[in-house]
């Protein structure tokens, strides 16, 4: 039996700031300044949830411990790091791993920033227990897949509790002992269904926010002295074989320590489920080249099987929540507008034209658009026209992927389309500037990073 959680209780103890190649920093940095930009969108995207949800944390109190986003007054980190998540997660704009199947900002950094605020963390503090994150979340979800979502599981709740409990550990300054257990507390606690980007889509953001919850409260546990169950990961009643039949524990193994899976995750430029992304770009490349006289006759979608299960079961879109989880619906808004942002997540796009090539679309399941090795998740898109004209476009790794990446550029009008509204463009230079220094952050006291007003909101 492989000692998963033995192995990663001790690389994360053993893991200092000095260890993290430059590369590694300079990357977890351009994660947090993602991170932000997913939570400006979710406040936009998902309003009516958030309230909900905001409301229920007021009515429960707890002692004033953290500032979250937006928040007039303070929570108590368990609360203010659940917040901070549901709004990361709202517009399904946050990062992810494609190995792993799952988002890990929205969790991992709302927690450690959070609860950096109780322990007075510094930067590089705080970059360190991320990368601890990110490490158990993308190892452990990628040797569970994909028999984890086959089995209704939702990598993003069910491995971030435990990504979040080594993370917030770590930030506590937990040896090896304490970092296990911590794990094996958030091991027995985790939960998630994926069965919620069918339907329901506003409470997706349940999930992380529950990972980032259940890692402080397990970190905090362990830190008392409370120790868990033994081999919670590896165990045949552990977590990996209750999400799937054969874990590959090489996908644990492999690198430990020295290659930093952060550096090989995703950043997302369209506000919709990951498994659209390649559709939509083969999409606005075709729109491109379609003159006014072109009168679309077919739309096939040539992708893998898991996109289908995932985002191609709703074709024609019924609310906001359903347009982030079709694939043939953003297929069809990027070939007749040419773009595909969150003004687009709003079914007053569905015009009759809209509507038209929807039903047009057929999605094919192609077991060569998924390639896991080769870091292949992708789409060919093949539109016919009325007239006799044929485009094709084939999107094996779509923008934002660690091969295809956001450059700075894009990351600043990322932050400007999400934010605008809600921080003054000053502010979102100023933030994306302290960011920038993370590292030289000697106290984090408040997770917004900001001396500014909020449009409409009060100073944090």
């Amino acid at each position: 039996m492989i000692h998963a959680t033995e192995l990663l209780s001790r690389f994360a103890a053993d893991l200092r700031y000095e260890d993290l190649p430059q590369e590694v920093v300079e990357t977890t940095k351009k994660y947090i300044i993602d991170y932000y930009s997913a939570c400006f969108a979710g406040m936009k995207i998902n309003a009516e949830f958030n309230a909900a949800v905001e409301k229920l944390l007021m009515e429960t109190g707890g002692a004033p411990e953290c500032d979250y986003l937006l928040g007039k007054v303070k929570l108590p980190a368990l609360s203010a790091a659940y917040m901070d998540a549901v709004y990361a997660h709202g517009a399904d704009m946050d990062d992810g791993n494609r190995k792993a199947m799952g988002h890990v900002g929205a969790h991992v950094i709302s927690a450690v920033l959070t609860l950096a605020q109780t322990t007075g963390a510094s930067g590089r503090e705080a970059l360190t227990a991320i990368n601890v994150g990110y490490e158990v979340f993308n190892r452990i979800a990628a040797a569970a897949q994909p028999g984890l979502v086959h089995r209704g599981f939702h990598s993003t709740g069910t491995a971030g509790a435990i990504a979040c409990a080594a993370a917030c550990a770590k930030l506590l300054g937990l040896d090896r002992n304490g970092i296990y257990h911590s794990m094996s507390l958030a091991a027995i606690q985790a939960s998630g269904l994926i069965i919620i980007a069918e339907s329901g889509q506003a409470c997706k953001p349940l999930n992380p926010a529950n990972a980032a919850r259940t890692g402080i409260f397990s970190a905090k546990l362990a830190s008392q002295g409370i120790e868990s169950s033994v081999f919670p990961l590896e165990s045949t009643k552990g977590w990996l074989h209750a999400m799937c039949d054969a874990p590959d524990y090489e996908m644990i193994t492999n690198g430990l320590g020295k290659t930093f899976t952060i550096c090989e995750s995703y950043m997302k430029p369209y506000p919709s489920c990951r498994h659209t992304h390649c559709g939509i770009e083969a999409a606005l490349d075709i729109h491109s080249k379609l003159s006014p006289e072109d009168r679309i006759r077919s739309v096939k979608v040539y992708i893998y099987e898991n996109a289908i299960k995932i985002a191609g079961q709703i074709a024609e879109p019924k609310s906001t929540d359903d347009c982030k989880f079709s694939i043939q619906y953003s297929l069809a808004v990027a070939l007749t507008k040419g773009r595909f942002g969150i003004p687009e997540l709003n079914i007053a796009n569905i015009t009759e034209r809209v509507a038209d090539i929807i039903a047009r679309t057929e999605l094919i399941a192609d077991e060569t658009m998924e390639q896991r090795d080769a870091g292949i998740r992708g789409a060919k898109v093949v539109v016919e026209t009325t007239n006799g004209r044929r485009f094709e476009k084939t999107v094996l790794i779509p923008k934002g992927d660690a091969a295809n990446p956001l450059t700075p550029e894009e990351q600043r009008r990322k932050l400007k389309d999400c934010a605008d509204g809600i921080l003054e463009g000053s502010a979102q230079d100023a933030l994306f500037q302290k960011i920038l220094a993370f590292e030289k952050i000697e106290r984090i006291e408040t997770i917004n990073l900001f001396s500014t007003k909020y449009k409409g909101g009060t100073e944090n």
